[in-house]
């Protein structure tokens, strides 16, 4: 396994994102401003106790990538989507499925064009070697996440904005907090990185913004840095064990698991085949690792994990998101 820590981003999260395959975390405010009462979080019984950091939040890899339908270059050309797509789930569609942690590319364009391209910050997936291929506006997802918050009182979402072309840095630096901010009219950017589920519920505060140091965020979204496990194999249907997410941790230079001020994400997807094919391998029973995983984690670093982001949610039989809830049930127990 090839692993590697994206060290390079700044971040006072009190999370700890989980990164085996797909697993991020984004938190999803109230529909109006109006204050509320906790009594579940992300429909799990006991949580409003808890901070951030010691929440799970079910989450997509590359979440707008194939959102809204096939991927297109620069050019005008169709983006093959064996290696680009990385859902086939609208942004709602992926919300109804219990995810909660998005994970989405940036970039900008200058101008509109047709009934596809729209002028302001786009939602794209980049590849090293080819470049990015563009999907539709930012605005048109964080809107999607606004409207389901709204009739959703108890959900809490965080959303993650990192890879980009860098041609486009300055321009995502210098519109990414108006749009994010015009984009929720239900529910508020919480500018807290860790506060009591409680308090971000009962203050309708419910969505968590974090963003790559290069684009200079500025409160409410707060700059991103987390332990991350990321691996690259050839997918197979041996998939990870419970020692493989460890030893990932461990190997960590700075020992930041045991940092309560990082989210710990672990990425459960694999590299090889088609995107597609690949999230088929080791969904389905293969995701009750991760409550192993977790538990390992708690004994460890006294600490949960934070985020779990998969390729095309909902592709196996079973919702990574029921898995989600039995790791926050544990949670609640232990914490």
């Amino acid at each position: 396994f090839k692993l590697s820590y994206y060290n390079e981003y700044k971040s006072y999260l009190s999370m700890a994102p989980l990164s085996s395959w797909v697993a991020m975390v984004t938190v999803l405010l109230l529909p109006e401003a109006v204050s509320g009462t906790c009594k579940t979080v992300n429909g799990v019984h006991g949580a409003c106790k808890l901070r951030l950091n010691y929440f799970t939040l079910a989450g997509t890899h590359n979440s707008g990538a194939g959102a809204y339908g096939l991927l297109y270059w620069y050019s005008g050309a169709v983006a093959p989507s064996c290696n680009i797509r990385n859902q086939d789930k609208s942004i709602t569609q992926q919300l109804e499925l219990g995810i909660r942690y998005f994970d989405f590319d940036l970039s900008y364009l200058s101008s509109s064009s047709g009934s596809w391209w729209e002028k302001g910050l786009v939602l794209v997936h980049c590849n090293g070697v080819v470049g990015c291929a563009y999907s539709r506006s930012l605005k048109r997802a964080l809107r999607e996440i606004d409207n389901f918050m709204a009739r959703t009182p108890d959900a809490v979402v965080a959303i993650r904005f990192k890879d980009h072309p860098s041609s486009a840095r300055a321009d995502i630096r210098n519109h990414l907090k108006d749009e994010v901010l015009s984009s929720f009219t239900h529910v508020q950017v919480n500018p807290d990185p860790n506060p009591y589920l409680k308090d971000a519920i009962n203050s309708n505060k419910r969505v968590f913004v974090y963003a790559n140091g290069g684009f200079a965020p500025r409160s409410p979204i707060n700059e991103l840095r987390q332990v991350e496990t990321y691996f690259g194999s050839s997918a197979s249907d041996t998939c990870y064990t419970v020692n493989d997410i460890l030893s990932a941790l461990q190997k960590d230079k700075y020992n930041r698991a045991g940092n309560s001020y990082y989210p710990v994400q672990v990425d459960w997807y694999t590299t090889g085949l088609c995107l597609w094919d690949e999230a088929g391998y080791c969904d389905g029973k293969m995701f009750h690792r991760l409550v192993d995983i977790n538990k390992m984690v708690v004994q460890k670093y006294h600490r949960p994990i934070n985020l779990v982001p998969i390729d095309y949610a909902g592709r196996g039989p079973v919702k990574l998101s029921d898995v989600v809830k039995e790791i926050n049930e544990y949670n609640v127990k232990m914490f």
